[in-house]
């Protein structure tokens, strides 16, 4: 132990006296610390971390699945789950959500949004989950026209009722579907907001669970797996349960197998985890490229103190001594750069935070935590030893006999130390492409994705979400003063009179987000039935007749939607051109006649139940809008008069002359002026929509190309040390060069070829490596390939062009040495 601290004090006071090295050693390891760190927080948090359920490794989503009609994941329709819950011998037990979404709590201030879901009572013993103040559902509560009651999530209790734990008892009343009063029975604790970050949880006797809407899609379940079961046994019974569904309910639109999904990774998503391994083994390499620079700068400081090694050698100092008290340096400057990486790692994880956490699950939780600075201190300790050994052990072996008599020229300075530091500089090339082939790959995917034609003009829309679903409206009966198409014909109109505004618009929903549209099965007048159990599908939504103008899609055929295509007029609808070429594709779609619903025309339900005929006309044909997400696919999809189908959360589109954002504040005035009662509607413009839609490849791509660049400064500046350094060294032999009549273009091109011969090395090992790991990412790319030939071209290039500036700095600067000076160089 005396001489581990002997060797810490000798150390410290070396690392002290050459200050400057020291500086620039401890950047560059605490840069590349300080990322792995960074990025290990995020994927302890996300990935790592377990979820805050009891044995959260048993909890499972499960989903309705059909290959052949084209849906993975789809929500389970209520006969289904009650058989499920029945048939199955797998799981401990069964629950279901729905809803999860945004609903009205009257408070004394107005009208309140906040995260609600109706639970099975069954959710929370499910989760293991007990309440901090009063009690969860209870089993009765399931039933329709039960007691009504509410359980508070902590954070609505402490904001809403100050933390009173008097609560149990009292009252909040939802305005969402009519208005209702539930007594609240229970608060949970703080950390619990399953699922979606809920606040409020109902019960979900409202509706009970129906036996007879077998074709109805919209609860979500989740199941804890029992003891010793596995993910493929429960696949493996479920599939067979619901294959015999699928065959005892032919004409109905259900899935033939069931997806059994892990929570975390439901959680998370199906690009989430790669994305994250991806951007850690990024910061690996920029730490790699870290230690091979200080490495470099170990092995310079070496040759300085050659003598210094070998007179400790001369008086007895065994070479295990050397290297260990070389070692101890490395180690030092490592955990030196290891403390100050912490610090730069918990700038780092606000700056992500900030950026990702509404659109990175579980991102808000990051933290460095005692996990985190193990990994740090185990990190450091590595990394100290890795780029310390090498240096180490060649100093660790001077000509002790030359050494001391000082004959010895720098440019005679070790074969082997002149081909360790050139094998650093392949090593940092090659990691460096490999980075910028990476970060250039996500560079351009993100660009085409942003570049998409989505089919329609995004620029100067904005949007504003409504919410008639407060009571005093009414959907389904004949036109009245209570219908929300009254307000909302009543709203746009004050709206198009606005100065700035071109033209307005709603929707029943925006028809651009990931799972907003509803599919359904439908039936073609005249046309062959579709083949048992796989019927006709389109997804359906309401419109104004504006919308298609407003939004700038073109009508292909036929004409748009009028105000007379009123509730008492003959339903008409408007089909997009997927839908037209899919079902209609060797005859005009125009005047033909659809209905809603998959079944015989005496069994149809549809938007329209009022209307004299169950079919609908098709009086029109748009073009397509594709979907926000990565494949941008079109799907059939038809449109309503919006007089003609229930709007109840309908969305105002409108065109602008000028900033959208400047429309905003008059939009939510005319909402108060024409019915205070109603919530204040959330406004986007189109442009922030469309960003939010592809936040998580912009939030990846950031990162990896903001490393990328770090990877190729830190090899810029490899080069250029490893370079500068053999200039110097080589001083004496440039000087007898020049004198005997070598021109500066001549040395010059001496230093630059040399140092280029590394650059190329290193290029062809990178392109090697790269063409192989850049696969891994595959999956994270849109519409480019992961070898694809342009970006690992224009990678090189730029690469190469960084490494002759990096060459060509020294070697100027050799070219203009004077030979006299030169020649008496020591």
């Amino acid at each position: 132990m005396g001489t581990l601290w002997q060797d810490l004090r000798y150390a410290f006071r070396m690392l002290r006296t050459h200050s400057g090295f020291t500086v620039v050693a401890v950047l560059t390891l605490a840069l590349g610390i300080g990322a792995n760190t960074a990025i290990f927080s995020v994927v302890n948090a996300v990935l790592l971390r377990p979820l805050p359920y009891a044995d959260p490794g048993r909890l499972v989503t499960l989903w309705e699945r059909s290959p052949r009609r084209g849906f993975e994941q789809e929500r389970v329709t209520p006969p289904d789950f009650l058989d499920w819950r029945e048939q199955s011998r797998v799981f401990e037990n069964l629950a279901f959500w729905t809803g999860g979404g945004e609903f009205n709590l009257v408070t004394p201030d107005g009208v309140e949004k906040v995260k609600c879901a109706y639970a099975l009572s069954n959710l929370f013993p499910m989760l293991r989950a007990g309440p901090l103040l009063g009690r969860t559902f209870l089993p009765e509560e399931d039933q329709r026209e039960s007691n009504r009651v509410a359980v508070l999530g902590y954070g609505y209790w402490q904001r809403r009722f100050a933390g009173d734990p008097s609560v149990i008892g009292r009252t909040i009343t939802v305005d969402t579907y009519g208005r209702r009063e539930y007594t609240i029975v229970g608060v949970m604790p703080p950390g619990f907001s399953f699922p979606n970050r809920c606040e409020v949880w109902l019960p979900a006797g409202w509706n009970g669970i129906p036996t007879d809407r077998r074709g109805g899609h919209w609860l979500e379940v989740i199941a804890r797996l029992k003891p010793g079961v596995t993910l493929d046994q429960a696949q493996a019974e479920m599939n067979a349960i619901q294959a015999r569904l699928e065959q005892q309910y032919p004409d109905v639109l259900i899935g033939s197998q069931v997806a059994i999904v892990p929570l975390l990774e439901q959680t998370l998503g199906r690009n989430l985890r790669p994305a994250l391994l991806v951007l850690w083994g990024v910061v690996a390499c920029v730490l790699l490229i870290a230690c091979a620079n200080v490495a470099n700068l170990l092995l310079a400081r070496a040759a300085v103190r050659r003598k210094e090694i070998a007179v400790r050698l001369a008086l007895g100092a065994t070479r295990w001594q050397v290297i260990r008290q070389l070692l101890t340096e490395s180690v030092l400057l490592a955990m030196v750069g290891g403390v100050l990486g912490v610090l730069l790692a918990l700038w780092g994880l606000k700056v992500l935070v900030a950026i990702g956490a509404n659109h990175i699950p579980r991102l808000e939780g990051v933290s460095i935590d005692g996990r985190s600075l193990v990994f740090t201190v185990l990190v450091s300790l590595l990394t100290g030893v890795l780029f310390g050994l090498a240096p180490a052990w060649q100093a660790s072996k001077p000509d002790v006999y030359e050494t001391l008599k000082d004959s010895s020229r720098g440019m005679a300075g070790g074969l082997h130390r002149s081909r360790l530091r050139s094998l650093l500089v392949v090593l940092e090339v090659a990691l460096s492409l490999v980075l910028l082939v990476g970060a250039g790959l996500m560079t351009r995917s993100f660009v085409r994705l942003i570049r998409i034609d989505r089919g329609f003009q995004p620029d100067h829309l904005l949007t504003a979400q409504l919410d008639f679903s407060i009571s005093g409206f009414t959907t389904w009966v004949r036109p009245t003063a209570t219908r929300p198409q009254v307000t909302l014909q009543e709203l746009m109109e004050r709206i198009k009179h606005r100065p700035g505004v071109q033209s307005v618009a709603a929707v029943s929903w925006l028809p651009l987000t990931v799972g907003s549209a509803r599919t359904q099965p439908i039936v073609i007048e005249n046309h062959p039935p579709a083949s048992s159990g796989d019927p006709l599908t389109a997804t359906f939504q309401g419109i104004t007749p504006d919308y298609f103008r407003t939004l700038g899609l073109p009508l292909l055929a036929g004409r748009p939607f009028t105000e007379s295509d009123v509730f008492e007029a003959p339903a008409v609808v408007i089909i997009n051109e997927t839908m037209a070429k899919r079902y209609f594709p060797n005859e005009n779609p125009v005047g033909q006649h659809l209905a809603m619903g998959g079944r015989t025309p005496g069994q149809i339900v549809g938007p329209n139940p009022n209307a004299r005929s169950p079919w609908s006309e098709i009086v029109g044909v748009v073009a397509d809008m594709k979907k926000l997400n990565l494949s941008a696919e079109t799907v059939p999809e038809y449109y309503a008069s919006y007089w003609q189908f229930p709007m109840q959360t309908p969305v105002i589109v409108v065109r602008t002359a000028a900033d959208p954002a400047n429309i905003a504040a008059a939009i939510r005035g005319e909402v108060k002026a024409v019915n205070k009662n109603l919530p204040a509607p959330v406004i986007r413009t189109m442009d922030e929509i469309l960003a939010d839609s592809v936040a998580q490849p912009r939030f990846h791509t950031l990162l990896v190309s903001l490393f990328g660049a770090v990877a190729l400064v830190l090899a810029a500046l490899g080069i250029y040390g490893v370079i500068s350094y053999s200039v110097t060294q080589r001083t004496h032999e440039i000087g007898i060069r020049l004198a005997l009549g070598a021109q500066g273009a001549d040395i010059l091109r001496l230093i630059v070829g040399q140092g280029m011969t590394l650059v190329a090395a290193g290029l062809l090992s990178g392109l090697a490596v790269a063409s192989a790991l850049t696969r891994v990412m595959s999956g994270l790319l849109y519409g480019v390939s992961a070898t694809d030939p342009a970006t690992f071209a224009g990678t090189c290039l730029l690469l190469v062009g960084v490494a002759l500036l990096a060459c060509y700095i020294p070697a100027r600067k050799a070219a203009k040495v004077d030979p006299m000076i030169a020649l008496r160089h020591e």
